[in-house]
């Protein structure tokens, strides 16, 4: 009996369609004039969706502070705003903005509204399913789903693959993560009205390090 799963039509038809506070008395630092020494630690460090993260922000002295987590998104599709954080025993600190999507995320600061923005290469906030770190990391996207494909069903084979689009109200940066539609086929299902289909969602750190499976899906 030939194997399907839900959603396979779906993917299928996808695919041929894209084939501090200041001392009294210190004058008030402009914007301009501080310098990017902050030191951010969050709490978890890889956290998992919906779950709390606790930011503490050392080594800025500043009169107030705010935090971003740029393309985050909330649960009705509304990018995440700026979030005031609190000051105490010389550390700035409070909850991030959660996203609702999976991802890895820079986290930005500034003094207020308007100022300058804080940020750093290493200042990100990564959203993982539980094991997403053990997974292999691949030069090319080709390379995460042909072990998706051999992870999930052994002796299954690739067949084609395409990018798609990120949605309308997807806000994560694209050289960050990317879409595909892919469709494979199953041992002794071979011909074309055999194959299955899945899209995958890939993830790297930074534009030159390796792509990793972040999630995969019966629905784009």
């Amino acid at each position: 009996m030939r194997r399907t799963f839900s959603g396979s039509g779906l993917v299928l038809a996808a695919l041929a369609l894209a084939c501090g506070l200041s001392a009294a008395g210190r004058p008030r630092p402009s914007d301009a004039a501080i310098p990017i020494s902050a030191r951010i630690r969050l709490f978890p460090a890889v956290a998992m969706r919906g779950q709390p993260v606790v930011i503490r922000v050392t080594a800025l002295d500043v009169p107030s502070l705010e935090v971003k987590v740029v393309g985050g998104t909330s649960v009705h599709g509304r990018a995440l705003r700026w979030a005031p954080l609190r000051f105490s025993d010389g550390v700035w600190h409070g909850a991030l903005p959660l996203p609702v999507r999976r991802g890895i995320y820079p986290v930005e600061l500034r003094v207020r509204k308007g100022g300058r923005v804080m940020s750093s290469d290493r200042w990100l906030l990564r959203v993982f399913a539980r094991g997403t770190q053990s997974r292999p990391a691949f030069r090319d996207l080709r390379g995460v789903a042909a072990w998706w494909v051999r992870t999930t069903h052994p002796g299954g084979v690739l067949v084609a693959r395409r990018r798609w689009r990120l949605s309308a109200d997807d806000l994560r940066d694209p050289r960050r993560h990317q879409k595909l539609v892919i469709a494979y086929t199953l041992p002794a299902h071979r011909s074309i009205n055999d194959r299955l289909g899945v899209f995958l969602t890939a993830v790297r750190a930074s534009v030159n390090s390796r792509w990793r499976l972040l999630e995969a899906s019966v629905a784009p």
